[in-house]
């Protein structure tokens, strides 16, 4: 067998250590280890989450035992909620921004690293005005007695994010009907839950 030459043992040797590194980065956070995660976040509009501000900008994420992309997910499930609750397991720690279950035996932090979310009012938790930029329905629909043609809407919200308001539209639309606790104002095009004590608008334009 012809011997390998140094330049190829040296290639090798250099992708072995490679492999190595990405093995252990990949790993670090199964074993429980915080690990950085390398693309940050961008929160559109101010907007609570358990009670918490998060103010609009660009969040960098540090995870344990979960991946990165599954810390995001997580995020923006907490953000399009009901921004004074997290689902049962998560406990929010207010002071380190950390969010954890015990039971799965994840969590991440967030950090704020920029500002500069989505203009506009309406945008944050608990704010009232119209939001930034259009909804789209992509098909003739209907909640409850409510007609949407296709088209894209505006949406305002009273006392809630935008954020929050979007994912309830989304919801309602692909259920038909509104879920317990909310009401359809059909005259105001409105959806109001007096319980909660928010509501938000949509009207056709275009």
């Amino acid at each position: 067998m012809k011997p390998i030459g140094f330049g190829k043992r040296l290639l090798i040797v250099i992708a072995a250590v490679g492999l190595v590194a990405a093995l252990g980065a990949s790993s670090a956070s199964a074993r429980g280890v915080g690990v950085k995660c390398p693309d940050p976040f961008t929160v559109q509009n101010n907007d609570r989450i358990g009670g918490v501000a998060f103010k609009a900008g660009k969040y960098k994420f540090t995870v344990k035992r979960m991946s990165c992309q599954g810390a995001i997910d997580y995020f923006k499930q907490f953000l399009a909620v009901n921004q004074n609750k997290l689902p049962n397991g998560w406990r929010l720690f207010k002071k380190r921004l950390k969010f954890k279950n015990s039971e799965q035996k994840i969590a991440f932090r967030v950090k704020r690293i920029a500002g500069g979310g989505g203009g506009g009012g309406g945008g944050g938790g608990g704010n009232t005005g119209k939001c930034p930029g259009p909804f789209h329905v992509q098909h003739n629909d209907k909640i409850n007695n409510l007609s949407l043609p296709a088209g894209r809407y505006e949406i305002k919200v009273k006392r809630m994010a935008c954020q929050t308001a979007t994912a309830y539209f989304k919801q309602f639309l692909g259920a038909t009907k509104v879920p317990k606790g909310w009401r359809v104002i059909k005259s105001k095009q409105k959806f109001k839950n007096k319980k909660q004590n928010i509501a938000f608008r949509v009207k056709r334009v275009g």
